[in-house]
Formats: C-alpha cells, structure tokens, sequence
C-alpha cells in the first residue's frame, strides 16, 4: 500500500525537475505548506515541495492513491472530425482502460484535454480508475480530483504536466509537430525506460514512427476481420474514388444484378430538386455524442464508415431523410434541396477548405418538385440578416443570408420544414444517385426507386471553381 505523501511528494519533485531552473530555487505558491500534508477545511489534502503544490479534492481520492499499483496518464492530440482516426484512436483507448483494470493500474488525464471525454465514458463502460488532473488557470467546469497549482511565472500545459508526472504514458494518437509531440520527446530522451507507449494510426500527421526513434513503444491495431475487410472495402475509400481510375473502367466483372436505371430525368427541366448527402464528420443526424462515442470505442469498424455513400444508404435504409439545423438558422430544422439540374450542380461544386469537403458529392436522391411543394416545401428567401424577422412567422425557415458574394443564390435551394419519410411517396416521383462503382452497385441494387450512375470525366488540377464556373465534367453512364 503506498503513501499518499510519498505518491504527491514524488509527482512535485517531477514538476519542479521538469519546468523550474535548477539554478534559481522557487517560491512556493501562496498559502501552501512546504514539506507537509494536511487536511484542508473541504476534507481535501494538499501537499508542496518547491515551486508546485498538488491539492487532492476528497478522501475517496487519497483511498485512490493509496492504494494504486501504478498510473499511467492517457494522453493525446485533438482528433479532429475524421471518425476513422476516432475509431483507431478508441480501439487504444479501450486496450488501455482494459489492461489498467487488469493491472489495478490508475489512469491520469489532464482535465480539458483532447482525450479527457473519451476517457470518461471508457471508464463509465469498464469500471477502470480514472482520476483527472488539473493545472490551475485551466480548471474544467466540473472540476478535477487532482488539482495542481504553480508559479504565476510558470507556462505549465495540461498534457505536459501530466506527461511529467507518471511512470507510464499512453500517448494514444500523437500529431506530428504538435506540443505534444515535443513533450513525449524530451521525457523519452531523458528516460532509457521504455515506458512510452504510442498509438500507430494511418493518419498521414501521425507522429507515431518518430517518437519510436525515440525510444517510444509502438502499437498496432489488430488486424481487422473478413467482415470489416469487406466493409471498408465498400466505403473507405469513397473519398478517393473520384480521383480513381475505376469510374472510367467497365463493369464487366460486376455480378449481374437487376438495375433499375434511369437517365431521362436528368434533361426535364424544372421537375426534379436533388439532395445531396455527405460524408457525416462525427454522430448521425439522429444519433447523441454519447451514442457516437458508445459505437466507436465497442464496435467493430463499419461504425466509422460514414462517406457520402453511407449516408444515402443510411437514408434509404431508414426510409426517411432527417431534417437538421446545421445549414441553416438554428430556430429551424429543414431538409435543403436544389433546384438546380444534378450535372450542372455537380460540374459549379468547389472545395470548402475552411470545412475541408465539398459543396456538393455525387450521392443522393431527387424528388419531383410538384410533390416537395405538397409537402409545403418552398423555395429560399433570399435577403440580408435582419430580413428574417420580417418575414411570416411561417416563411421564416425559409431564409437564407444572400451574403457578400451572393453565391448562394446561384444554388436555387429549396427547404422543407420537417422530415420526408420516402414510404409515403410513389416509386416514381423518386430518384437515386451515385457516382458508378462496384460497391455503390452492389449496395443500391433492389431498391423501389430507379438509379443513376454518373461517372467523373474529368477534372481540373485546380479545387476551386473556374472562370467559367465549371470546375469539373460529369455524365451519366
């Protein structure tokens, strides 16, 4: 059983070792005890050695500490939006929480850090010890079981403390030039002890190989299964697939499967409005944050597949397209379309690289214009900010901000203010669309509604628009 002075004595003698200068002794920070432990008035203990004091919040925490075989502080990069790196990142999340809990290992993470939530629902699904640490000026809403005060002159990150404090770390996904990244450096060339653990992901910002130069322990994911081979055969690459030469190669060696196909609609003018789905960078429309996380860190991969292609077949398995506030004002939820024909809308789309995606992806449904208006779609008003107020308290949803440049007028959008269940509509005022590929072929075949296959002819080097307002050329197959 250890100490708790020992345990807070050896973790001050990390921090002071770490930031302050040997040469300079520190001054403590105010109203700490140098060299004691003692009950504060809150129940909490608070110990300080030099220039760090670490202040535990209850008795329950110092039971924590005493009884600890180790700690091994979870650490991590902001993962961003991709749910494939989430995924990787929670299948070395939950091998940790696991062997902690085999090992009665107790596990440290800097409160308001990027891997902090995650780690509070492992724990919440394994039961394994989690304490969280935090650095004064950085303190989280809920406030942590281990707080840690310093020098007002200090700079002390959360990550890098935590760093400096355990025995053990497990960096789960380290980005390349990152503060982290500088952090497990220096704590590897300072140690010979191989107590570095480090995430291996396909994420070309990973940093995993050069901290394993360093002296770091790499892991690996397990080697997915024939099902989640299958799955992310059909997805992954969707993103890329455009760039592919498989668009423009024949289908012979598809299987032969009953397609019901249609191009005709593409030439009607003004009877179709399309919806375009996209890739989904986090839950679905329908599914919590909670329920998000829930998925990546218990199942298999296929949870992460959620490319445009997913979410049209997301669409079409469910029988409804949700509506969402995301695009437009948050008082409304709505289903947006276009009135504008599918080539032409897909040849003007552009490159977003404030949300690195496109405008518009070649997947989605159309539906006949006639039967959007019975529904009590409408088209969008146009018009600056405070316009909106202006409007019936009906036609509100129906705004949308012309902005500076006025681009969004070119879409011609039209909104619907609810959800649009397809079970309620005929086979025939109904389209599906896909870029052509094995697997959209595959996983649209024997549907009710009728197919178009489009294929990308070509396109220019540059992402952005050109002059002429056309940056790529589509057709259907």
């Amino acid at each position: 059983m250890n100490s708790v002075k020992d345990v807070i004595r050896i973790w001050c003698e990390r921090l002071d070792a770490w930031f302050l200068p040997a040469s300079s002794p520190p001054m403590p920070p105010e109203n700490s005890r140098v060299g004691g432990l003692r009950a504060a008035d809150s129940g909490a203990t608070r110990f300080a050695s030099g220039g760090f004091t670490i202040e535990l919040d209850d008795v329950a925490t110092s039971l924590i500490l005493r009884t600890a075989r180790s700690f091994t502080a979870l650490v991590g990069s902001r993962l961003g939006h991709d749910p494939q790196l989430h995924w990787e990142f929670g299948q070395f999340l939950m091998r940790s929480v696991r062997q902690a809990r085999h090992r009665r290992t107790v596990l440290l993470v800097a409160d308001g850090s990027a891997v902090e939530p995650w780690a509070r629902h492992a724990s919440k699904l394994t039961g394994v010890t989690l304490l969280r640490v935090g650095f004064e000026k950085r303190i989280g809403i809920s406030g942590p079981q281990i707080r840690v005060r310093f020098p007002g002159n200090l700079d002390v990150t959360r990550d890098e403390g935590v760093i400096t404090m355990v025995d053990r770390i497990d960096a789960l996904y380290v980005r390349r030039g990152g503060r982290i990244e500088d952090c497990l450096t220096r704590r590897l060339e300072q140690t010979s002890c191989r107590s570095v653990r480090v995430g291996i992901t396909a994420a070309p910002e990973c940093a995993s190989l050069g901290l394993i130069d360093t002296g770091a322990v790499g892991w690996f994911d397990s080697e997915p299964t024939a099902v989640q081979k299958s799955c992310s055969v059909s997805t992954q690459d969707a993103e890329k697939i455009e760039a592919s030469e498989i668009v423009n190669q024949p289908f012979g060696s598809v299987p032969a499967v009953e397609l019901s196909t249609a191009r005709d609609w593409i030439d009607e003018p003004d009877q179709w409005l399309v919806h375009c789905t996209r890739a989904s960078k986090g839950p679905w429309p329908d599914e919590t944050l909670t329920q998000y996380r829930d998925a990546i860190l218990t199942c298999d991969r296929w949870v992460a597949e959620r490319t445009a292609l997913d979410s049209l077949c997301r669409i079409i398995h469910s029988g409804e397209i949700l509506s969402s506030a995301i695009v437009s004002s948050r008082k409304y939820r709505v289903v947006c379309w276009s009135a504008v024909p599918l080539l032409d809308l897909l040849r003007q789309r552009c490159f977003r690289s404030h949300v690195q995606r496109w405008d518009y992806e070649p997947y989605g449904l159309a539906i006949r214009v006639k039967t959007l208006s019975k529904l009590g779609g409408r088209p969008v008003i146009y018009g600056q900010p405070a316009d909106q107020e202006k409007l019936a308290a009906s036609d509100r949803f129906r705004h949308q901000s012309v902005g500076k440049s006025g681009r969004w007028c070119k879409e011609k959008e039209w909104r619907l203010p609810q959800s649009l269940s397809l079970a309620t509509l005929d086979p025939s005022e109904v389209r599906v669309f896909a870029l052509d590929s094995i697997p959209a072929r595959e996983r649209l075949a024997n549907l009710p509604w009728k197919r178009t296959f489009l294929q990308h002819e070509k396109k220019r080097a540059s992402k952005k628009t050109a002059k002429d307002g056309l940056s790529e050329i589509w057709k259907t197959v």
